[in-house]
């Protein structure tokens, strides 16, 4: 029966890195530039590609390409990988001090190779702060990385290579618990800590995979159901929690409320102002909106200049204070910047009978045509649906 030696087993860690940096560059190339953190993951990728390289050169090249160089490449590699991993759950990258720690590190080997040689020194130095690295990428996976598989098992393997390391750490502070040869063949912890090395390297990229197209489709459906412009909800998405609201309300009771908006005379803004002045009218009305709902609102673009509002758990009264007070406020809000623009709100009530939405969005835009044709710059209300 064939058995690989540990020195076999680096090298092969070094090809299956060069082949994982091949998925991680294509995802890194074909994947939107809003998904954060794939190009640390890439470059961490080939460094490990060169550092198993230098180790399997140990008593070939000199001790500082193949115990120095090496080791630092490695320290490089997971501190890149950190780096990834924090912008991609969104916290501040920490540069500086990982690039501090690499470089203190470094040092550190040089001086028990060249000024004060020892083994077990250089394995504490390497394995305490790889353990420091893949210890801060797992606190971040499990405190920000939600509870889909993906993150999961990214944390699962984060937590256990951590543990591997710190045990590899504690062994070389103990003598006579791991022996004083990189590739022991003999040496118990050190086959686990080699044969580790090489299986996290495959398991890690996997995992970054699985991370990166989880994202991937939750921006994806977060693009099919979002207004490019406004960032509000689209027609779809509306349709959706409304079905979704209908189906609590039919099985718990409550009320519900719709507010449908529109712009009066926005037309006038792209005929004499432009449509880009337009458009930022209604981006900026929309983050005002947001800003003015209640939590648990459901503002979206209903199509054009309209904007429809669910209002769960809303009664007609506190739906119809509830628009008073948005129309009072966009004539302060458009008053500062575009002369005359006003809005028109219809508001309906949703029926508990009622299994679809389409009846109350109709009745919300027979109010909204009624205070149009009143004048504009008015609310007017249709609460209950037609015998």
């Amino acid at each position: 029966m064939l058995q690989l030696d540990l020195k076999t087993t680096v090298f092969l860690a070094s090809i299956m890195s060069a082949l994982m940096s091949v998925v991680l560059l294509s995802a890194y190339r074909s994947f939107p530039r809003g998904i954060r953190g794939i190009g640390e993951w890439v470059a961490g990728s080939l460094v490990l590609v060169v550092a198993p390289t230098l180790f399997w050169l140990r008593d070939i090249a000199p001790d500082w390409v193949s115990i120095v160089l090496g080791n630092g490449l490695l320290l490089a590699a997971v501190a890149l990988w950190t780096l990834g991993t924090q912008v991609f759950y969104g916290r501040p990258q920490a540069r500086a001090p990982a690039a501090v720690v690499v470089v203190l590190a470094t040092l550190a080997l040089t001086w028990f190779v060249y000024g004060h040689e020892s083994y077990d020194a250089r394995v504490t130095i390497v394995t305490l702060v790889m353990g420091l690295f893949f210890g801060t990428q797992a606190l971040l996976v499990l405190r920000h990385g939600g509870r889909d598989f993906s993150a999961r098992f990214f944390g699962f393997l984060l937590t256990v290579q951590t543990l591997v390391v710190l045990a590899r750490c504690v062994a070389s502070l103990f003598s006579g618990l791991a022996g004083q040869k990189l590739f022991a063949s003999d040496d118990l912890i050190q086959a686990i800590y080699l044969g580790s090395y090489t299986l996290m390297d495959l398991g890690l990229s996997v995992a970054f995979m699985l991370v990166i197209t989880r994202r991937l489709h939750v921006e994806l459906d977060i693009l099919s159901r979002t207004d490019p412009l406004t960032q509000l909800l689209n027609r779809r998405a509306l349709y959706d929690a409304g079905q979704r609201e209908l189906e609590h309300m039919a099985g718990h009771g409550g009320e519900m409320a719709l507010l449908l908006i529109d712009l009066d005379h926005f037309k006038h803004i792209n005929d004499s102002m432009g449509h880009a002045e337009g458009d930022r009218v209604l981006t900026d009305f929309s983050a005002m909106l947001k800003r003015e709902l209640p939590a648990g609102a459901y503002p979206g673009r209903f199509g054009g200049e309209e904007f429809l509002v669910l209002l769960p758990r809303t009664t007609p009264a506190a739906a119809l204070a509830l628009a008073e007070r948005l129309r009072a406020t966009s004539s302060r809000f458009f008053g500062k910047r575009v002369t005359d623009l006003t809005i028109s709100i219809g508001v309906a009530s949703v029926d508990k009978a009622e299994r679809r939405l389409d009846g109350a969005v109709g009745r919300a835009d027979l109010a909204l045509y009624r205070a149009k044709s009143a004048g504009r710059n008015r609310v007017e209300s249709v609460m209950e649906a037609a015998a």
